[in-house]
């Protein structure tokens, strides 16, 4: 007996997803805000209170920055299929997950210590703990634009 077995090709909207991270100004603001707050320590420059709501307002950003993504950025089942293309958006859309929980651990432990919750962290492992986040999506946002302008350059035909 044959089985069909089928799979689903995950590719890139090169314009779309170009034009999604183009025009998340906020998130960009918003993490920028958080980096150089971590970089600076605990210098005072905000209160707990005010470190928690940036990071609420940085996951909401997020969130929303993957959602559209995930809905206008990466198409399944095109037409035409590339293999390296699709290997590459497949990781890259599976890392949003990844990267928005390590945010909600991030902002679970602000509220912690805002809290003062026994099982709170240091502000210092906190500062570190968004650090380590903001780099990894750092790497992911450019990993991104790196397979638009592969999916640009295969388009126009100057690809591999």
């Amino acid at each position: 007996m044959n089985t069909a077995v089928l799979t689903r090709t995950l590719t890139v909207n090169a314009a779309f997803l170009a034009e999604i991270k183009e025009d998340n100004f906020r998130l960009r603001e918003l993490l920028s805000e958080g980096a150089d707050d971590a970089a600076h320590g605990n210098l005072g420059r905000i209160t707990v209170r005010e470190r928690v709501e940036l990071y609420f307002a940085i996951r909401d950003q997020l969130g929303l920055h993957f959602a559209l993504e995930d809905a206008y950025g990466y198409f399944h089942d095109a037409i035409e299929e590339q293999p390296w293309l699709a290997k590459n958006a497949k990781k890259l859309q599976s890392q949003h997950d990844i990267l928005f929980r390590q945010l909600c651990v991030v902002v679970d432990a602000a509220e912690c210590i805002l809290y003062r919750e026994y099982n709170a962290i240091r502000v210092k492992e906190l500062l570190e703990a968004f650090m380590e986040f903001y780099a990894r999506l750092a790497e992911h946002e450019h990993a991104e634009n790196e397979l638009i302008l592969a999916a640009f350059d295969d388009d126009i035909g100057v690809g591999d």
